[in-house]
């Protein structure tokens, strides 16, 4: 259990700058040494990692990066949560120059008591249990939605010799070879030969 108070509070509508869209997904960063000197301090930590859905990366995209959540531990017991809007512009060089404009909200929470279970509890209630765990499969993989993806290999297919069927509607035939198309005998032309037969 932790348990914070809010000392100072800002609103979205305090803020006249844009706003992030929404599913973006945020980038955290963690400034004060006392995230590493307190081991209650890493629990904290990794509550606000758990609770934004965040994940640990060693690599970052500047493309894709639009929204920063800055968590500062000033005091030993004082957190500010500060949210920022991430605008690059030109610098001259393959670097853009990053610049962060504060878009809300904004807390400053004060640490009041924490309670936290014993480690190996906590390592127990941390555990991944297997059912809950995905495999490694040949040639199956997962993206970050979880949707299953697989690789079919199948080996290379020469189409010329593939067997190919004909349609009747495109068969034609021909005279004897000589490529002179038959027409086919109407209707109209059939009645035309039987008169000529009956009065002759």
């Amino acid at each position: 259990m932790i348990e914070f108070g809010v000392t100072s509070f800002k609103k979205l509508s305090q803020f006249k700058s844009t706003k992030v869209p929404l599913g973006a997904k945020p980038c955290l960063i963690f400034n004060g040494d006392v995230f590493e000197k307190f081991p209650d301090w890493g629990i904290i930590q990794n509550y606000f990692c758990d609770f934004f859905c965040t994940t640990k990366t060693s690599s970052i995209n500047l493309q894709g990066l639009e929204y920063v959540i800055s968590i500062t531990a000033v005091e030993p017991d004082t957190l500010l949560l500060r949210s920022y809007e991430v605008n690059m512009k030109k610098s001259g060089a393959e670097t853009p120059y990053v610049e962060l404009v504060e878009i809300g909200v904004s807390l400053d929470l004060k640490l009041r008591r924490t309670q936290l279970a014993p480690p190996d509890i906590r390592k127990k209630a941390m555990k991944i249990p297997k059912a809950a765990k995905i495999g490694k499969t040949k040639n199956i993989t997962h993206d970050m939605a979880g949707t299953k993806l697989a690789t079919v290999h199948m080996t290379k297919q020469n189409i010329a010799e593939m067997p190919q069927s004909k349609m009747k509607g495109s068969k034609r035939k021909e005279d004897g070879g000589t490529g002179v198309v038959k027409k086919a005998k109407t209707e109209s032309s059939t009645v035309v030969e039987e008169q000529a037969m009956d009065t002759s």
